[in-house]
């Protein structure tokens, strides 16, 4: 029981630290080098370019290890 509430944290985290990156990479990488677009016009972001770089990858899963050992350690006591 202990693994399956250590792993249920770790996803969650996994989960939650995907979408924080995704928005603080748009909100302080990609926005403010946007160009000045008329009223009306969509800007499309590529998916692509986050799973190209190293840290997409990194902080997830170095989320989901930091949520699995303090879960486990926590439900081990």
């Amino acid at each position: 029981m202990i693994y399956v509430k250590s792993l249920l944290a770790g996803v969650v985290a996994l989960f939650v630290a995907t979408v924080l990156y995704v928005y603080i990479y748009f909100f302080f990488g990609i926005r403010p080098t946007l160009p000045q677009v008329p009223p009306g016009t969509s800007v499309g972001i590529d998916i692509r370019s986050f799973l190209r770089g190293p840290s997409f990858w990194l902080i997830p899963l170095l989320a989901f290890a930091i949520a699995f050992y303090w879960e486990s350690r926590r439900a081990a006591r």
